[in-house]
């Protein structure tokens, strides 16, 4: 009996030895964690104080998201109408990039190409151009006018001059604005005469203008379509993403046609090569017809109306995406020259 008591005392001594919780819990709310995220608050298990060179790494995955869904979003926003959006309306996220981050994407990319292909150097001055136009001009009024001379007409012939001289017009230039004071107006006038005078800073300065003023217009063509289709029932973040995704759509096709643009004069330059130039020139057409019907396709897909209504709608959308667009550059016109 004493070795049976002995042993039945020295199991519970072995087994009863406290153990450590290593459960990871939340920061939050202190629950216990059962994945990535907490089931009671939703908090991500995620540490943000941490070493620079980390948080820059995540920031870069976060915008270019080089994986299987980067490409299948970028395969789907080029290639299938107003899918993107669909998706996005019926909660599936998880597959693509969601449509802001898609739209920053592309338009740093896009942005980035057009900016480093624009040619700022063949950009000439008004006044070499307008003093070549009225010297060939004189010549040919000089020549005409001994022409009727030598056949003996009597009645005078007006000769006309070009009243186009950069250096003295700009001499002359004045503007009014009703809201600015003298000393403004003055300031104005000065940067105006200066960008007349250097017009490669003045396409510079807009090309830079560029990004940010397409960003501000996307808010206002989203509520311009939740005007013009009051009754879909959407909410406007759902015309928003459509905004963003279409928006995308354009500036990667520009991107495309710049390339081939550029592409095809460099090549056709260093070859000789003309059919190079014609096939580009065929797939740019084709391109150009694939992004119309790209936007009417998506506003048929998108909002589901009648082809009658589709079309309507659709014409009315580019009246007032043309005002929209021309509103914007002239904004991004009078900032550029007021930050010159």
């Amino acid at each position: 009996m004493s070795a049976e008591t002995t042993h039945q005392v020295a199991v519970p001594e072995t087994t009863t030895v406290p153990t450590e919780n290593t459960a990871q819990r939340c920061k939050n709310c202190d629950s216990e964690l059962l994945g990535e995220f907490c089931h009671i608050c939703g908090q991500q298990d995620r540490h943000y104080i941490r070493s620079i060179f980390a948080v820059v790494g995540d920031l870069m995955g976060e915008i270019s998201h080089w994986d299987s869904r980067f490409y299948r979003t970028m395969i789907a926003l080029f290639m299938r109408p107003g899918f993107l959006t669909q998706e996005f309306v019926k909660g599936r996220h998880a597959s693509y990039v969601p449509p802001l981050r898609l739209y920053f994407f592309v338009s740093l990319f896009s942005f980035l190409i057009l900016t480093s292909l624009i040619d700022f150097t063949q950009i000439n001055t008004t006044d070499e151009l307008t003093d070549e136009q009225k010297v060939a001009t004189e010549q040919a009024l000089t020549q005409a006018q001994q022409e009727l001379d030598e056949q003996q007409i009597t009645a005078p012939v007006p000769v006309p001059t070009i009243p186009i001289d950069t250096s003295e017009n700009l001499g002359d230039l004045t503007i009014s604005m009703p809201f600015a004071t003298p000393e403004q107006e003055a300031m104005i006038e000065e940067k105006v005469k200066y960008l007349l005078e250097n017009p490669k800073l003045l396409v510079q300065r807009l090309v830079s203008l560029a990004p940010q003023m397409m960003l501000l217009m996307l808010p206002f063509w989203a509520l311009f379509l939740k005007l013009m289709y009051p009754f879909s029932g959407r909410f406007y973040l759902e015309h928003l993403s459509a905004a963003l995704h279409t928006h995308a759509f354009l500036l990667l096709s520009l991107s495309i046609l710049t390339v081939l643009s550029r592409g095809s004069d460099y090549v056709t330059s260093v070859t000789g090569w003309l059919i190079v130039s014609d096939v580009v020139d065929w797939i740019e057409n084709i391109l150009l017809v694939w992004m119309i019907s790209y936007m009417l396709f998506t506003q048929k897909i998108v909002y589901g109306q009648t082809w009658g209504w589709t079309l309507t709608k659709f014409a009315l959308c580019g009246i007032g995406y043309t005002l929209l667009l021309t509103t914007a550059f002239i904004l991004m016109v009078f900032i550029g020259i007021l930050t010159a």
